[in-house]
This record gives structure tokens, C-alpha cells and sequence, in this order.
């Protein structure tokens, strides 16, 4: 017995709507949290949906990517650097953050989403989504016509490990 195409479509729109809002919940829990080790866990929550959403979008090389370099490498770094930012302090005070600016943070927020789905929008035409099929087409359109975004991803990787090598220097007072 085979399900019919409409039954799939609401399947499919139903596995939307769940990872959707575990991303925005995960993102929401992670901006709203004080314990940063607990955003760590919001964080990772927001990821991996991102990575489902990917697969229902057939994109399962970017799904796999997503989840190796974010949920594998920035996730992990993100902790180490909680793990090793805590010395000398107790356990509940090492963990708080302390100067949490939310209005500020979610205009800017807003400002940046907006600001880089613009960018996308002008780099990455929808047309050519379809062409790329194979991992071999998606490297070759990554390091000529898209080696934009492939640059501004190593910039985003670079600043996570500065991050992450000043979450975990002690503090010198």
C-alpha cells in the first residue's frame, strides 16, 4: 500500500513545521538563557533542525556538511571553551552570563538576518539551484562562481575559533 502524493505533501510540511520551530526554539532558548552552557544545548537543538531542514530540501550533502563542521567542530569548541573559561570561579557563576542586552541584541539581530538574506539573495540565484546535483558540480560552482560564500564561511570559522581561544584565556585581573 502506497501512500498518495497529497498524503506525502502534509508529511512533508508536517517534518517542516517541527524542525522549523526547533530551529527558532532552540535559537529563542539560546538568546533568552543566562546559563551558557545551556545555550550551548539550545544551540546544538537549532542546528540540527537546520540540518533537517536541509534533508527535506534534498540537500543532503549540506545536511551531512552542516552537521560535521557547526555540530561537530563550532559546537564542540563553544564547550571546550566553557570547560576551560572556569577556572577559579564556582561552578554556578562560571556558567552565568552577566551582561545580557536582549532589545539591542534582537535589533541587531534583525538587522543582520535581514542583511545577509539580502546578500544571498543577490549572490545565489534561484535558478541554478537545480543544476547543482552532484558533489562535483557543487565544488566546481564553489571555488568559481560562488567562492564568495565559500570565503565568507572560512571568515565565520575563523571567528568562531578567535571566540572560542578568548572564551578559554583566563582572565587576567
Amino acid at each position: 500500500m502506497s501512500l498518495s502524493n497529497e498524503v506525502l505533501g502534509y508529511i512533508h510540511y508536517a517534518a517542516f513545521a517541527v524542525f522549523a520551530l526547533a530551529a527558532m526554539g532552540g535559537a529563542l532558548f539560546l538568546f533568552f538563557t543566562k546559563n551558557i552552557l545551556f545555550g550551548a544545548y539550545g544551540l546544538l537543538v537549532s542546528l540540527m533542525s537546520v540540518a533537517g531542514l536541509f534533508i527535506l530540501a534534498q540537500a543532503e550533502f549540506i545536511a551531512v556538511s552542516q552537521i560535521m563542521i557547526y555540530v561537530g567542530g563550532v559546537l564542540i569548541l563553544i564547550i571546550f571553551g566553557i570547560m576551560l573559561s572556569s577556572g577559579g570561579k564556582t561552578r554556578e557563576l562560571a556558567l552565568l552570563v552577566e551582561n545580557v542586552n536582549n532589545l539591542w541584541s534582537l535589533i541587531l539581530a534583525g538587522v543582520l538576518m535581514a542583511g545577509l538574506s539580502y546578500l544571498c539573495y543577490l549572490l545565489i540565484p534561484f535558478q541554478e539551484a537545480h543544476d547543482l546535483v552532484m558533489v562535483e558540480d557543487l565544488g566546481m560552482s564553489l571555488m568559481t562562481s560562488k567562492v564568495l560564500l565559500l570565503e565568507i564561511t572560512g571568515i565565520l570559522l575563523l571567528v568562531v575559533l578567535v571566540g572560542a581561544t578568548r572564551l578559554a584565556k583566563k582572565e587576567e585581573e
